[in-house]
């Protein structure tokens, strides 16, 4: 028996067999409008106080499911807008294909990806691999208005992320690494007379876990300023009011001290006070309402 004839009809044997499959699900198990209720569904229990819409849903050649226009806004309030995925592609890996999907999605100016992990016995899921590049932060419209200020900058990142749900219990947690370029964003009160501060990149560790989003080992360098930070950002409640602590040290950059005779005596003052080189800060308050000072 030739052993390479039978490991060739295997293997188009696989692919019949997924394209069976497939094709059942898509046409007749789950009809098209049925089938997309039933993913809007689902999104909306990973992502909860979401709701989820879908414009459109496709069979792509030879095992993926297209979707376009995928929109999320808040179930709470006035449903403020949240996010707009332009299109997601999921297909299934073949040596688990009930359990583990590779996503793909094309959303705020980026392309993104990360294996998506079932376990439906234990009501898990699991997102690895997670990569993110060049998502677009001003084509977040959640972002300016639960901030009440311009916030934009190219950002990318990797990292996991693990949920459960059972009987009303939802817990999540996540790890990774962000990297924000090209950023700027608006104050609501001076800094060292900075009304904004540009940053030419930043980047900090996350952890996500209870409704809380933890930075560390978050470095950032402007045109004006750079430093050190860590700190962590409640989530349990709204963007725009979710509590914040930071704390870190601040180094401000020729480019400001010569520009600003005020921002040059303040510095001058605030290190004598520190005896060091570095400014220590606190920010405090909520994302709306942040109150930032100089460590006493």
């Amino acid at each position: 028996m030739n052993f390479f004839r039978n490991k060739v009809i295997l293997f188009f044997s696989l692919i019949l067999y997924t394209l069976l499959l497939t094709a059942t699900l898509l046409y007749i198990r789950f009809p098209a409008e049925k089938l997309k209720i039933s993913c809007q569904y689902r999104l909306e229990q990973l992502l909860p106080r979401t709701h989820c819409s879908i414009g459109q849903l496709s069979y792509r050649f030879p095992f993926s499911l297209v979707a376009q226009k995928i929109q999320f806004s808040s179930s709470v309030g006035e449903g403020t807008p949240l996010v707009t995925i332009d299109q997601a592609s999921i297909t299934p890996v073949l040596a688990s294909p009930k359990s583990r999907f590779l996503v793909t999605l094309s959303a705020c100016g980026g392309n993104h990806d990360f294996t998506l992990i079932l376990n439906r016995t234990d009501h898990e899921f699991s997102l690895k691999d997670i990569r993110i590049t060049e998502l677009d932060l001003s084509k977040l419209p959640f972002l300016h208005q639960a901030t009440a200020r311009e916030i934009i900058g190219s950002l990318e990142g990797n990292g996991t992320y693990h949920g459960i749900w059972k009987n009303d219990k939802y817990e999540t947690e996540g790890h990774g690494t962000i990297t924000l370029s090209k950023g700027s964003f608006s104050l609501l009160y001076p800094i060292l007379s900075l009304k904004k501060i540009d940053l030419k990149k930043l980047e900090t560790d996350i952890t996500f876990q209870g409704g809380n989003l933890k930075f560390e080992k978050g470095t950032f360098n402007g045109q004006e300023l750079k430093g050190n930070f860590s700190g962590s950002l409640g989530l349990n409640s709204g963007l725009g009011t979710s509590t914040l602590s930071f704390q870190g040290n601040l180094d401000p950059l020729p480019p400001l001290l010569k520009t600003s005779k005020h921002a040059k005596n303040m510095v001058i003052l605030l290190k004598k006070r520190h005896n060091r080189n570095g400014l220590p800060f606190r920010l405090d308050g909520i994302v709306q309402k942040p109150i930032f000072s100089f460590d006493s």
